[in-house]
């Protein structure tokens, strides 16, 4: 084979691999956004794509009902519970505005959209939004921009004056020139406008950021599997699900473009072909293996590693890494970041998962006597009498990590 024609078959599949390595990192929405691209510089390069179905109140309520503990969304959904139970119209207003709630506490979208996404008049989204905006806590969630987020904040500090009115209302002039520009702007004393930043910075623009961060609930799952039978049906959210094509390029091209221009779309095609091939297989045997936490949750979470589902897919261990990159499995239970569903015995000896023996853990002391509240070493022994090899300081680290106190503190506040 001459050296010319090996460098270019050499240089093809390097190019290959590269665009294997790239799709297998992307989420379905990342996937989305790069075939789309592709597709749009590739002439040849056809999209098929899935119709994507909406998300209904009960999506709605039944995601934010099983998002992370201390996430935002767990807070907002129990600050807002009494509002959501009146049912009717105020439970369909409440929940858009939940649906559009983003990680920094802000409104992703304006009233004015929101309204005209539910058919409904402006004035009762920006009602609703009132009564949200006055009974959550902290003060600032559910904020429009950053000017209402600041003014809600001042509100419920009693801080709200005409001169901070002012400030608010020219804060564009303080990004473009500081200080000094927006005294000027607001025709106050320096000295008043140095008082009103002073307060400002001790504010929090984004209170969303305190919670704990729950990517369950940022963007759709990659992945959604439905009980069938005993065993599962598993759907690949991409929305480019039905693929790519590869069609004729028009008449009157230059011959070493439709050359160049087929190469790609074969290569992004095999690169696409292999990625669903690995994710299918990764996803399949995470299933198969967590099929009882997908139907019970955490106290059925079986120990698993990386490297046993690279051994048993026949993907090196990389690979299923970077498929894991991200990638989120919605179930009955709600959307789990995958990565989550790996984890190794409580011991060396314990055949049972952390998740397991901390929901074992946490049903014992949901029945204990808080008379004679159950010591570490008491639930070590009776974990140990179950089969569960643990030890106290295991059990100890354990019981701290589900927020639950020592027996001493539980017996004085029984």
């Amino acid at each position: 084979m001459p050296l010319k024609t090996q460098l270019r078959a050499k240089h093809s599949q390097v190019f290959r691999l590269g665009q294997v390595v790239t799709l297998l990192q992307m989420t379905a929405t990342e996937l989305d956004e790069h075939l789309a691209a592709e597709a749009q510089e590739n002439p040849i390069l056809v999209l098929r794509q899935r119709r994507a179905a909406g998300m209904s109140a009960t999506d709605v309520l039944e995601m934010t009902a099983v998002a992370q503990p201390n996430s935002l969304y767990d807070h907002v959904f129990r600050e807002l519970a009494g509002l959501l139970g009146q049912g009717g119209l105020m439970e369909k207003l409440i929940t858009a505005l939940i649906a559009e709630l983003e990680p920094s506490g802000w409104l992703g979208r304006t009233p004015a959209a929101i309204a005209e996404s539910l058919q409904l008049n402006e004035e009762l989204v920006d009602a609703a939004l009132r009564v949200v905006q006055k009974r959550i806590d902290p003060a600032g969630l559910f904020a429009r921009d950053l000017k209402d987020c600041l003014r809600l904040q001042l509100e419920d500090r009693d801080a709200m004056t005409a001169e901070m009115e002012l400030v608010l209302d020219h804060l564009p002039a303080l990004e473009r020139g500081g200080p000094s520009a927006l005294a000027k702007a607001t025709e106050l004393s320096s000295d008043s406008v140095q008082e009103c930043l002073a307060l400002l910075r001790r504010l929090d623009p984004k209170p969303g950021n305190a919670f704990v961060v729950d990517p369950t609930l940022t963007r759709e799952p990659d992945v959604r599997i439905t009980p069938s039978g005993d065993g599962w049906d598993i759907e690949f959210l991409s929305s480019w699900q039905g693929g790519v094509e590869i069609t004729q390029l028009p008449r009157g091209g230059r011959a070493s473009e439709a050359n160049e221009a087929l190469a790609k779309a074969r290569a992004l095609k095999h690169a696409l072909d292999m990625r669903v091939s690995a994710l299918k297989g990764v996803v399949g045997e995470i299933v198969e293996r967590q099929g009882a936490y997908f139907r019970l949750g955490d106290r059925a979470l079986a120990p698993m590693t990386l490297s046993e589902i690279a051994r048993e897919t026949g993907f090196h261990l990389s690979t299923v890494s970077r498929i894991l990159n991200g990638l989120l499995i919605e179930g009955p239970n709600g959307i789990v970041l995958a990565r989550t569903l790996f984890t190794g015995t409580a011991s060396a000896q314990a055949t049972q998962s952390k998740p397991q023996v901390q929901a074992r853990i946490r049903a014992l002391l949901a029945e204990e006597d808080l008379r004679k509240p159950l010591s570490d070493r008491r639930l070590t022994a009776i974990l140990q009498s179950e089969g569960i090899a643990v030890s106290r300081r295991v059990v100890s680290n354990y019981r701290q990590d589900i927020g639950i106190h020592p027996a001493a503190k539980r017996r004085l506040r029984a």
